[in-house]
């Protein structure tokens, strides 16, 4: 037998002129390239937990040794699959023990000169016996070929011609990822799963003055009581990080939030959005349910800090006489331009539909007071908002409305959005951009370098799939020149990468704004489902030059989604 592992997989680094490494996998040119026949579903993924093995059953990986960590495998059909090798190399193929009940290829790949490795028998998927796997390997001739029955699962390749290859989405792109190989499902930020709990939008991330970043989220249950996991009965609570989202403290709860939730006079109140005024007051708002489907009881309220989120005053009423009819809810729709802030509002107690009238409210006092300024010329049931400011000082509104048109199986790729140019005192007739992978649940981001953001779920319903189009329920991310006009999008994570498909409430937000001489990246947080819809919080980073996070990690946080520290990974 030979061992598994002659063949390294090594990572480069690019040392930067600030001190900072960025890191990817390469591979030893001892790897083969295979061309995939007959398969026209095949693709090649990241070998991580959770993937989804097959392309006709939805088997989902569920360990395997350190010595496969990183690799690429090949998911095709679990009847057979077939290849011809047209550059000599390693490679490597999974297959049952041959146990009674196993669909074994062990004698079929010893007979074509594979070899056993020292590896251990491991449970590839499921629990049964007839599931657990041996590690073949060969160093392959170019012109070979070969047609494995049910079933294998090969890897250590380094590229399979003629399938999708799902792990170079951000490849040729003017920005950086990390974690790199996407998709994938990020760096495990707030772990629901340990205490049973979930949560659903309610994300924020603001960074404050001094360099701080302060991150909200939501703690909901589980149970039928909770919509499944869905629901929003819970509270909000935050955590800090005082070297720009590398670390984070412990949670702290929002005190009226644990309150209200805790007390009789509502079924929740959870925050929604936090954003940092000019003179360094953060001012968060806080919505009010009914209950746990998501139904508003009152119009929000909103509080102040003036010590970077380390105490908090409020509530406060945007304007006393507001009823729920005319604001309800904002989904992290707040930011700030020429000196003000601004969030949008739409009105309406219900939970999707029917709403209420889309109004835009500013601040001209550091949140002081607000005032509402401007009335958007939305469809009052459409619903999910991205909002922010443009080049030349335009405030662009973004919404959904595919809820509304199930007979266009386009409209979540076909997006609207109006224009103001004097403040949000008058808008634009409503128009449509293209979002070529679809887009829901979206979250504009603040200019890094000269390149805008945004990232959301690739929308929810079906649709006829066109060149790289992934479909539904992943989570992805555009960038575009103005705001306007959005590239063809990468995936970020895959919906065969998460048990519940994709969840994606998200958030964003620029660090290193305060701080010349700090590199400016985006920290975009989400929910990532652990089991239904059931949900975690990850975090993924981009920037537009190499970077990587650097060593500063505690114990237990700051892990990749599978335990990996963030720091510069060294060879395996």
């Amino acid at each position: 037998m030979c061992q598994l592992g002659m063949y390294t997989t090594r990572l480069f680094s690019v040392l930067l002129a600030v001190g900072t490494v960025v890191s990817g996998p390469t591979y030893a040119a001892d790897r083969a390239v295979i061309e995939v026949r007959g398969d026209s579903k095949a693709e090649v993924l990241w070998f991580r937990s959770g993937a989804v093995l097959f392309t006709d059953r939805g088997y989902r990986l569920a360990e395997f040794p350190a010595a496969l960590a990183g690799e690429k495998f090949l998911r095709s059909s679990i009847d057979g699959t077939e290849f011809d090798v047209v550059r000599g190399g390693r490679l490597i193929v999974l297959t049952p023990q041959s146990i009674p009940g196993a669909a074994s290829q062990a004698e079929a790949l010893e007979k074509q000169g594979f070899v056993r490795t020292k590896e251990d028998r491991f449970q590839l998927f499921e629990t049964r016996e007839i599931d657990q796997v041996l590690v073949y390997e060969k160093q392959t001739t170019s012109g070979e070929s070969y047609r494995f029955g049910k079933w294998t699962v090969v890897l250590g390749f380094e590229d399979a011609r003629s399938a999708r290859n799902r792990t170079r989405a951000a490849e040729e792109k003017p920005f950086f990822v990390y974690p790199a190989d996407i998709p994938n499902t990020g760096v495990l930020f707030v772990d629901r799963q340990k205490e049973d709990h979930s949560g659903h939008g309610h994300n924020s991330i603001a960074e404050c003055r001094n360099g701080d970043v302060i991150a909200f989220y939501s703690v909901t249950g589980t149970g039928a009581d909770n919509w499944n996991g869905h629901g929003c009965a819970g509270w909000s609570e935050y955590r800090r990080s005082t070297d720009g989202g590398l670390t984070w403290s412990t949670p702290t709860p929002f005190e009226y939030s644990k309150r209200m939730f805790e007390g009789t006079e509502m079924r929740s109140a959870l925050v929604y959005s936090v954003v940092t005024a000019p003179n360094g007051t953060l001012v968060a708002t806080v919505i009010h349910y009914a209950n746990e489907k998501w139904e508003k009881q009152r119009a929000p309220a909103y509080f102040l800090s003036k010590d970077q989120g380390q105490t908090w005053q409020g509530p406060r009423a945007f304007k006393e006489s507001a009823t729920v009819q005319d604001i309800a809810y904002t989904m992290d729709t707040s930011f700030v331009h020429d000196g003000e802030i601004f969030i949008v509002f739409r009105g309406g107690g219900s939970n999707m539909t029917p709403g209420g009238p889309q109004t835009l409210w500013v601040s001209g006092d550091n949140g002081e007071s607000f005032r509402q300024r401007g009335v958007l010329p939305f469809d009052h049931a459409t619903y999910y908002w991205a909002a922010g400011a443009l080049d030349h000082g335009e405030i662009i509104v973004y919404t959904y409305n595919a809820h509304l048109k199930k007979e266009d199986p386009a409209a979540e790729q076909n997006i609207p959005y109006t224009i103001s140019r004097d403040g949000g005192r008058t808008w634009s007739d409503v128009r449509t951009t293209r979002f070529a992978k679809g887009i829901r649940n979206m979250q504009l981001a603040g200019k890094l370098g000269q390149w805008y953001f945004m990232q959301g779920r690739s929308g929810s319903n079906r649709r006829e799939l066109v060149g790289d189009d992934p479909g539904p329920d992943n989570f992805v991310l555009y960038s575009s020149r103005d705001g306007i006009q959005w590239d063809e999008g990468v995936v970020l994570m895959s919906r065969l990468q998460t048990p519940g498909g994709g969840d994606c409430y998200s958030a964003n937000e620029i660090i290193g704004k305060y701080n010349p001489a700090t590199p400016q990246r985006l920290l975009i947080h989400s929910d990532v489902s652990y089991s239904g819809a059931n949900t975690n919080m990850h975090q993924w980073w981009v920037t537009t030059a190499p970077w990587m996070p650097g060593p500063r990690v505690g114990p237990t946080e700051g892990k990749d989604a599978n335990g990996s520290h963030l720091r510069a990974r060294t060879n395996r």
